[in-house]
């Protein structure tokens, strides 16, 4: 029985000798195939792989440049700025230099000769600059005696601004808002003083003109003189003279 399986299996794989080689060019055509399509997706992974590459480089690059342009421009504002605060500051000596120099010049021209009719007592300037905050100001007012022969005069000082606060129209004392008190308005003044401080402005309200009202014994006869003066508020810069 076993014998003649073998026969029967024998006569088979004669007769169908052709299977053999061509199951193997299968196998060795399935292994080409299978080889073929690995080395095309290693092919296309190569491919994204130089332009994720390239990109990386480019973004890189971008970057780079980013980064030199900002520093470029971060060195020349800050050049600009520091320039631009030397120049505020050079505009600042200057005009306080011209100020001390008007102030000086003012003692030798006005304490000569006395004026009757308005007194004797005279407001030369009154400087105003805003400050180093929002709603912040400084102010000097110079007051000159010109009668040289007065040994001293006593005056009464008050520096108001008038303007609107919530659709009203308001007043504000601004030396009581730099510290000034009923007692510290009134001044002896000998030749001439001056009056400084700062002042920040209430939230809220918006200038519109300023008030001075100086009152003294500088009359003929030691009378006692009122003057007042009122003028547009700018905020900035010597605003009378």
């Amino acid at each position: 029985m076993k014998l003649r399986l073998n026969q029967t299996a024998f006569v088979w794989i004669r007769q169908h000798w052709w299977i053999v080689p061509a199951l193997g060019l299968a196998l060795l055509l399935g292994w080409g195939i299978g080889n073929w399509h690995l080395w095309q997706q290693l092919i296309q992974q190569t491919q994204v792989i130089q332009q994720h590459s390239q990109l990386l480089q480019q973004t890189d690059i971008a970057r780079v440049e980013a980064q030199r342009q900002r520093d470029f421009l971060t060195t020349e504002l800050a050049v600009e700025k520091n320039t631009n605060l030397l120049l505020q500051q050079d505009i600042k000596d200057q005009q306080q230099k011209l100020f001390d120099l008007k102030k000086e010049l003012a003692v030798y021209q006005k304490i000569v000769t006395p004026v009757p009719d308005s007194g004797s007592l005279v407001i030369d300037s009154l400087r105003v600059q805003a400050g180093n905050a929002v709603g912040r100001y400084q102010f000097s007012l110079l007051l000159i005696e010109q009668n040289k022969q007065k040994k001293q005069t006593r005056a009464q000082l008050e520096i108001k601004l008038k303007g609107k606060r919530k659709k009203k129209t308001v007043e504000v004392d601004v030396l009581k808002l730099a510290g000034f008190n009923n007692k510290t308005k009134r001044l002896l003044i000998k030749n001439f003083r001056t009056v400084e401080g700062d002042f920040v402005l209430p939230a809220g309200f918006t200038a519109e003109t300023l008030q001075i009202r100086l009152s003294s014994n500088s009359g003929q006869g030691g009378s006692t003189v009122l003057f007042t003066k009122e003028m547009a508020w700018d905020g900035h810069s010597e605003i009378l003279d």
